[in-house]
């Protein structure tokens, strides 16, 4: 898939980067810029990724979150497999351009590939919530959420998982 042309301004001065109309993004050493997604209606935390340029140009010009798969090394379209597309309502980026946040209607309502709707699925407790209960350091996660929208296995067969070890 090749991106349309979208033109990013180079990067002259910090009331440019702040306060202009110039879309100047800053993409860090690898070429990628932190993205930000939630649901547009709720406000919920959907997931969090990266774009390259390629990806930011494709989200601009489709109205579809294309993000950059740092595991697989790959531009990739969400919801290509899955179906569960996430269509960018707004798209906002952060005063110095080095972060995008996407507000997004999901197809099918989920956005994890573990099934959950949210990559956001477990808390970390804080010391509050342990009182004595605290064991030498280590934590257990709490699930937010149990209950998945979809089985990963149905969905994405034998597609190798993206979570590294």
């Amino acid at each position: 898939m090749s991106a349309p042309s979208v033109n990013f301004k180079a990067r002259q001065s910090i009331e440019q980067v702040e306060e202009s109309s110039d879309l100047a993004p800053k993409f860090d050493d690898r070429g990628l810029i932190t993205v930000v997604t939630t649901d547009a209606d709720s406000g919920e935390l959907l997931m969090q990724g990266y774009m390259n340029a390629e990806a930011l140009s494709l989200t601009i010009a489709t109205g579809e979150a294309h993000y950059f798969s740092r595991s697989r090394q790959v531009l990739w379209h969400k919801g290509a497999t899955s179906g569960f597309v996430q269509r960018v309502r707004e798209l906002l980026i952060d005063d110095d351009q080095d972060c995008i946040w996407l507000r997004v209607d999901v197809e099918g309502g989920a956005s994890c590939h573990v099934g959950y709707r949210s990559c956001f699925y477990r808390r970390i407790p804080t010391a509050t919530e342990f009182g004595d209960k605290q064991r030498d350091g280590d934590i257990d996660l709490v699930f937010t959420d149990t209950k998945k929208v979809f089985d990963p296995e149905e969905v994405y067969g034998d597609a190798p998982n993206p979570t590294l070890l």
